[in-house]
């Protein structure tokens, strides 16, 4: 009778889970450690590309209780070095705007470049249900140098909770380049217009 999947990975793990104890108490661990706790520096390797780079996405009509999605742009490493995106948010979240995460997709499983998406919404011609979609949140997007975000990108997921009087702004970016970490604020806007 072959062993259970779950001891075999179990006792290939004891000797690396050792290790890293030991490896914990090494002085070169601490300065790993303080490197991570330290803030991101400002990074200038990407450029936003594509529609939510230039313009405004949104609704007029938006109303309490319904959940948008958004395209964040999608990215260029302007860069001879590969960047690896590790996550996305916005700076500037108004009140009555909730954000409920950042999916990642790849437009393979989507079927292009989806730039907005009102879930529960399957009347509108094209509309995509985003909530059955493969989400790639917690891998990183990997842009070798010169080269596009090619087959990922970001949304943001927002339920409306009250009256939105700003628009949902400030893209942040965060990265890391050649070991080190990076954060950088591209241009994108989401309006959610209480009429």
């Amino acid at each position: 009778m072959a062993r259970p999947v779950g001891f075999t990975r179990g006792s290939r793990l004891l000797p690396v889970a050792v290790a890293a104890v030991v490896l914990g108490c090494c002085p070169s661990s601490t300065a790993a450690t303080a490197s991570m706790s330290t803030p991101p520096a400002t990074g200038d390797a990407l450029t936003a590309a594509g529609p939510p780079a230039v313009g405004i996405l949104g609704y007029p009509h938006a109303k309490i209780g319904t959940v948008w999605r958004f395209a964040f742009p999608l990215f260029v490493n302007n860069s001879g070095t590969t960047v690896r995106i590790t996550s996305v948010r916005l700076d500037h979240v108004p009140s009555g705007a909730q954000v409920e995460g950042y999916p990642v997709y790849s437009m393979k499983d989507t079927n292009g470049y989806i730039l907005d998406s009102l879930e529960g919404d399957t009347n509108a011609a094209g509309t995509r249900d985003m909530t059955t979609m493969p989400d790639y949140a917690g891998r990183p997007i990997v842009i070798r140098g010169h080269h596009d975000s090619g087959d990922y990108y970001a949304m943001v997921r927002v339920r409306i909770v009250g009256h939105i009087r700003e628009h949902l702004s400030g893209c942040r970016v965060n990265y890391t380049q050649g070991g080190n970490r990076y954060t950088q604020e591209v241009r994108c806007e989401y309006a959610l217009d209480m009429k």
